[in-house]
């Protein structure tokens, strides 16, 4: 338990623990969708994970420049040889995962906390949760612990003020934040401030800063605290349902 640094990726995700995917998880759909959840390499997911290889460990070489088509014989063959923690791309996907993170070095605020000369990165975070008691992880991509800051990159559509904002609620980042809070400081640092670094997957690429207000993220941290005891009790009970009930109706919207 506590903070651990220098943990390869692999290693932290085959770790125990109940991490932010899993809250957001419960959260927007429910404890089945937890429970029966597997992991996929969508390209979606490998350029995201691209990202943030050039962002935040740019000294490890992680990303690796494939042929034209991922259908290829010679993709499959570079499949095979890929080390730990390593992304392999198509050449299209390289290039632009390179221009996604020039574009976020080259913005004023993200460059400045991205190349920030105390950042710490990637850092791996166990803490137990002294209400439900649930073992908790994370592992927030990049932290000033003396300015008490502590960025997450994402990769989206829309990394405009209202775009994201949508995208926010969309995919409970809110929740994410709550939860990287939390566990944080129960592993004894102080946050101040929460933010995410924005990145388009389009050109021209724009990366914009997004600062998480303190009155969404006591709004978040309610709704975090209830998803964690709703895994707490379905842990007691073997209960991991739905908890949809037998039927919905489906009822005229409002704006009909």
């Amino acid at each position: 338990m506590g903070v651990i640094k220098d943990l390869s990726n692999t290693r932290y995700h085959s770790m125990s623990g109940i991490s932010s995917s899993a809250v957001k998880t419960v959260y927007k759909k429910s404890l089945a969708h937890w429970r029966g959840q597997k992991q996929k390499q969508s390209s979606a997911f490998n350029l995201g994970s691209a990202v943030h290889a050039l962002l935040l460990e740019e000294d490890k070489d992680l990303v690796v420049k494939g042929p034209k088509t991922k259908t290829s014989k010679a993709f499959k063959e570079l499949e095979k040889e890929l080390q730990e923690d390593q992304i392999l791309l198509s050449e299209a996907e390289y290039y632009m995962a390179h221009k996604m993170a020039k574009s976020a070095l080259e913005n004023n605020k993200c460059g400045k906390a991205l190349r920030h000369k105390d950042r710490v990165n990637e850092v791996s975070i166990f803490e137990r949760c002294p209400r439900s008691g649930l073992e908790l992880k994370t592992r927030p991509d990049l932290m000033i612990t003396e300015e008490g800051a502590v960025y997450d990159v994402k990769t989206t559509i829309d990394a405009s003020p209202s775009g994201f904002s949508k995208e926010c609620f969309k995919y409970a980042y809110d929740i994410q934040a709550a939860f990287y809070k939390y566990v944080i400081e129960l592993a004894g640092i102080e946050v101040k401030e929460f933010s995410f670094i924005a990145c388009e997957k389009s050109s021209p690429y724009v990366s914009h800063m997004h600062v998480v207000s303190s009155d969404l993220l006591n709004n978040a941290k309610k709704r975090m605290h209830d998803t964690l005891d709703q895994i707490a009790f379905a842990d007691l009970s073997l209960d991991y349902g739905t908890g949809w009930g037998n039927y919905s109706v489906i009822d005229l919207p409002k704006w009909l």
